[in-house]
């Protein structure tokens, strides 16, 4: 038998038995360079590896210069959600506003008789007493409607079907007035006397030349649970209001108006992560209501909608389109068209910390189907509003979003809106 055979079948039982101690893969070391009986090396073609870097080459540290992983490799598959614009509803009339001031005169005349002197003397005896309150009349000043709360589709919504909860926080800066009615005097004066008693009464309304000017704040709650093998959702959102108003009568501190969304999947490839779904969100009336000249609305808000995401490499855009029917004739009947597209800047594996980085850019515009004019109890102009955010992904299924909106279009119902959302997966 040839000796250098005879050796290298020890070396490989060797080999064999270190793989045995150690749990290496045999495969590795069985496939490791191998002297010749020319005593030269010789590497398997299949296992040659790259050199090994320098060790003083630095190592790099910008995240965004990696490549992109494919969607089916990271826990981003699903794309983060639309930001939305909304502080509310629509603008609401509520003027002519002012303060109503109503002084009563009574006179009351009394006859006196002297039985000494057997003579007759009359006194009338004056007494004046004044009130104030606020009021409205048929048009004048109108101001945002917050109470709804978080009621448009495009809210903190994808029109992919998923298993979630959420938290969001919007901020939205000096609510105001659509419109600034000037000061009006006006008084009226009747005199009613029966008997011995004669009473005036002078109403005088006055409507300053002012701006009624708010900030708000909302909390919403919200959870969406998926059926049908994930092709459907159920979703139900509760918001919480506090206004903070320069004019007494304008501040508030409630729940808003619960939502129940219905979503249904009409095309979905989870490949590609490209849907198209619709549905039917119901806003009931639990919230405060509004109160208006025509007496205070506590509409049922009726919305069906269609909403789709298409991805093309690193963008992929996302869109709502929605028609809002109230129950009261006295609402508006709103169109809503959302547009937003967004860029996947990072994208990694789920167990990193921060596993996505998306820039979004959105669009949102309202058209009112009624009520465009002042006439009647709500007022709702066309609104152009624009938004820009950042989501973060966090690990396997958690998104953080920043943005901002405002709008570009007048009448402006708020000046700048600053929110915070938060979506947990599952």
């Amino acid at each position: 038998m040839n000796p250098n055979f005879s050796i290298l079948r020890a070396l490989c039982l060797l080999l064999l038995a270190a793989n045995l101690a150690y749990g290496t893969d045999p495969r590795a070391l069985l496939l490791a360079p191998v002297e010749t009986d020319a005593g030269q090396e010789k590497q398997p073609e299949k296992d040659k590896k790259a050199p090994d870097k320098k060790l003083t080459e630095p190592p790099s540290t910008d995240i965004f210069s990696q490549s992109l992983l494919p969607r089916g490799e990271t826990s981003t598959a699903f794309n983060p959600h639309m930001m939305g614009d909304q502080p509310g509803s629509m603008s609401v009339i509520m003027g002519p506003l002012g303060f109503q001031t109503t002084t009563t005169t009574t006179r009351t005349t009394i006859t006196i008789f002297n039985p000494e002197t057997e003579t007759t003397t009359t006194k009338t005896i004056t007494r004046t007493t004044t009130s104030e309150r606020l009021v409205s009349g048929a048009a004048g000043i109108a101001i945002s409607n917050p109470t709804t709360g978080a009621f448009k589709i495009a809210e903190n919504e994808s029109p992919m079907p998923t298993d979630r909860v959420y938290f969001s926080y919007n901020n939205f800066s000096n609510l105001q007035p659509v419109t600034a009615t000037p000061g009006v005097n006006s008084s009226q004066v009747s005199s009613v006397g029966v008997g011995n008693v004669a009473t005036t009464t002078a109403v005088n309304t006055v409507i300053p030349a002012q701006r009624i000017t708010a900030n708000l704040s909302r909390e919403v709650f919200g959870f969406e649970k998926t059926f049908l093998d994930g092709y459907a959702s159920i979703e139900v959102r509760v918001p919480l209001l506090q206004q903070q108003s320069s004019t007494d009568g304008f501040g508030m501190n409630d729940v808003g108006e619960l939502t129940i969304i219905g979503k249904y999947a009409f095309f979905l490839d989870r490949a590609t992560g490209n849907v198209l779904s619709g549905g039917l969100a119901v806003t009931a009336p639990t919230g405060p209501g509004l109160v208006t000249a025509d007496g205070t609305l506590h509409s049922t808000l009726l919305q069906p909608w269609l909403g789709y995401v298409w991805n093309a490499d690193r963008f992929f855009v996302q869109a709502f389109h929605s028609v809002v029917v109230p129950t009261d004739s006295r609402d508006v009947t709103l169109l809503f068209n959302d547009v937003g597209i967004s860029y996947w800047l990072y994208r990694t594996e789920p167990t990193r910390f921060l596993s996505s980085v998306v820039p979004t850019f959105e669009v949102h515009v309202t058209t009112p189907l009624d009520h465009r004019g002042t006439a009647g109890a709500l007022l709702a102009p066309d609104q152009v509003v624009l938004t820009n955010g950042v989501h973060f992904g966090i690990g396997r299924g958690t998104t953080l979003s920043l943005g901002v909106a405002t709008p570009v279009t007048g009448p402006r119902l708020f000046n700048v809106e600053g929110f915070v959302q938060l979506n947990w997966r599952f």
